[in-house]
């Protein structure tokens, strides 16, 4: 079922399309011994099925009567630079995203081959009954019966101690936006861990190693969504997009063409020692430096630092001579220079071979070529033909023109998603996580807002499923305010996940109508959100009454944990009441256009 286990059996495999070509191969970066079994199939971010097929503006039924997520499914197709040599080509629909959950075990290879032949004939078997002429209810129920007890089978299989050595992602582009790819881990309906990976148009190959991942990702039982940031309707081929345990494949000859530069300081970038100069203002940058700098940063060449020297005296002369911007990951220790390089291939991702080192030191230059024969290295004086060699020579493109600042968000976000021994409200600081609070006016925000009220249910006050017409109307009610919210992070954009509205009677919010998507649940979002709106108002109090439904426990749940008081509680409806001591109220920025 493609590199993983999908539901390819909804797709029309005669549907053609015009497929990109794939010219890497995880092969050639990453040696893979074991795989952790997944079961992708296509959810929604929005989801509150069956209640929302009534009432969604998106919803397109599937051959089993749920939500079409992805405009032809999962659509297979063989390549042998996939995983089991079959990949899949998917385009998302608005709020679509492809979910799994984490398996208690890591396959080898060939026991991986074995299952994948396995659940192929049982999706074969599944893709019969999707085309068969039964009625849709029972083509549904023989479909997720037989889902059931292959996820049951799965979850049931002996637990290894294996833990993802990392995350690997193969994949073409059809868009030519860039967008990030968000990988999202939930306990349930909460948050544990995201990051983003950056999408270009084409071909695009990361490894996410173990350091840049979390424990969350791979605790059994946990669920992986992978979705494009900002609702976008993204389409692509997918060869891999597994955890997996292996090593990083080191080649014993340079690569064909430079990915990244490494200078050194001293004699190098400037003229002088650091350390045997009194005034720091004689060490000026080296003839040519500058030149050669801005152009590596042109044809996107990355940049980095090895140093022998102490990094608090160093790098502030780095950054008074104006390059600090151009180099990533800085080395500037007494350790040796071969794990200085070692260092920097490993935070940016890339191969060992396609790094170079400029020193001015032969011994050093030397050192580095006994412990790794991949890695260039040239004499500061070689600075003149530099750029000339054909190593130098690389395409440059609009993408790479870019690709310093792409690195850079992505050091970023290495620092600060270093999950291993922090809880959610840290994993949250960590994520700057910001809304933008705004009234919608828009013929597009104002359908965004009445999607949520009718689709929403988990986190829906009054449960009410009104018409077009009946919500124009909840919009002009007299004496009220409407608000919407928009939110994002330092990975991506949700778009517009919350509508409200309220009055004001005696200095209290009393607030009417109030639904938000699951998507930003526990993210204290609701906290910082009600705190700014009692400030903003100069109330003292808010009032917030809830008709009680099966659905939106996690709405009740979500208000008492963050502050709010029962006040009033009957068998249909709970009124609550809140002041300005909401807990975590300020770890979500507001931005107000109101």
């Amino acid at each position: 079922m493609g590199e993983s286990m999908y539901q390819f059996y909804y797709a029309d495999q005669k549907q053609k399309y015009h497929q990109g070509v794939y010219m890497d191969d995880i092969t050639n970066h990453f040696k893979i011994t074991k795989i952790r079994p997944t079961m992708w199939e296509e959810h929604c971010l929005e989801c509150s099925a069956p209640f929302c097929y009534k009432n969604c503006l998106h919803y397109v039924a599937r051959n089993d009567g749920r939500c079409k997520r992805f405009e032809n499914g999962f659509r297979v197709f063989q390549d042998k630079k996939a995983c089991c040599g079959q990949g899949v080509h998917i385009k998302f629909r608005k709020w679509a995203n492809m979910m799994t959950i984490i398996f208690p075990v890591m396959l080898t290879t060939d026991t991986y081959q074995k299952l994948y032949e396995k659940n192929q004939k049982l999706g074969e078997h599944l893709r019969k009954v999707v085309g068969s002429k039964l009625p849709v209810k029972i083509r549904w129920e023989i479909i997720r019966t037989r889902e059931y007890l292959r996820r049951k089978k799965l979850r049931t299989m002996e637990k290894t101690k294996d833990i993802p050595d990392a995350f690997v992602f193969h994949g073409f582009s059809y868009d030519e936006q860039k967008y990030n790819l968000i990988m999202e881990i939930f306990d349930d309906h909460t948050s544990v861990y995201r990051t983003a990976i950056p999408i270009h148009s084409g071909e695009n190959l990361y490894i996410l190693k173990r350091e840049q991942l979390a424990s969350k990702c791979w605790t059994f039982d946990y669920l992986v969504k992978i979705y494009p940031e900002n609702n976008l309707e993204a389409e692509m081929d997918i060869l891999w997009c597994d955890f997996v345990c292996g090593e990083s494949v080191i080649s014993e000859k340079p690569a064909d063409k430079v990915k990244c530069v490494v200078w050194d300081l001293d004699n190098t970038i400037w003229d002088g020692i650091l350390l045997e100069t009194d005034d720091l203002k004689q060490l000026k940058l080296r003839a040519e430096v500058l030149k050669v700098i801005q152009e590596l940063d042109r044809r996107g060449i990355l940049q980095s630092v090895s140093s022998k020297n102490d990094m608090e005296m160093a790098w502030p002369v780095v950054e008074k001579l104006g390059i600090a911007e151009y180099f990533l990951y800085p080395q500037i220790h007494w350790n040796a220079k071969s794990e200085s390089i070692r260092q920097i291939a490993k935070s940016l991702n890339i191969g060992i071979d396609s790094l170079v080192l400029i020193d001015d030191s032969i011994f050093e230059r030397k050192q580095v070529q006994s412990e790794l024969p991949q890695v260039r290295t040239y004499d500061v004086d070689d600075l003149g033909k530099l750029l000339q060699l054909p190593e130098f020579r690389v395409v440059t493109t609009a993408e790479s023109k870019n690709r310093r600042a792409m690195y850079r968000a992505e050091e970023k976000r290495n620092e600060m998603m270093n999950m291993e021994n922090t809880g959610t409200v840290e994993f949250l600081k960590k994520c700057h996580l910001k809304i933008r609070l705004f009234v919608p006016e828009t013929e597009d925000e104002i359908m965004r807002c009445y999607e949520l009220v009718v689709r929403t249910n988990q986190l829906n006050m009054s449960g009410r499923k009104y018409s077009t017409k009946e919500f124009e109307g909840v919009l002009q009610r007299s004496g009220h305010k409407n608000f919407a919210f928009s939110c994002q992070d330092d990975f991506g954009e949700y778009g517009i996940v919350g509508f409200g509205q309220y009055r004001i009677e005696q200095e209290r919010l009393i607030f009417t109508e109030f639904a938000m998507s699951c998507r930003v649940a526990g993210k204290y979002v609701e906290s910082a959100l009600f705190a700014e709106l009692l400030q903003m108002e100069n109330c003292k109090s808010g009032e917030f009454r809830i008709s009680i439904t099966k659905k939106n426990i996690l709405l009740r749940n979500t208000l008492e944990e963050i502050g709010f008081l029962t006040e009033q509680k009957s068998v249909n409806h709970i009124k609550y009441q809140y002041g300005n001591k909401l807990i975590y109220s300020d770890l979500v920025k507001v931005e107000k256009e109101l």
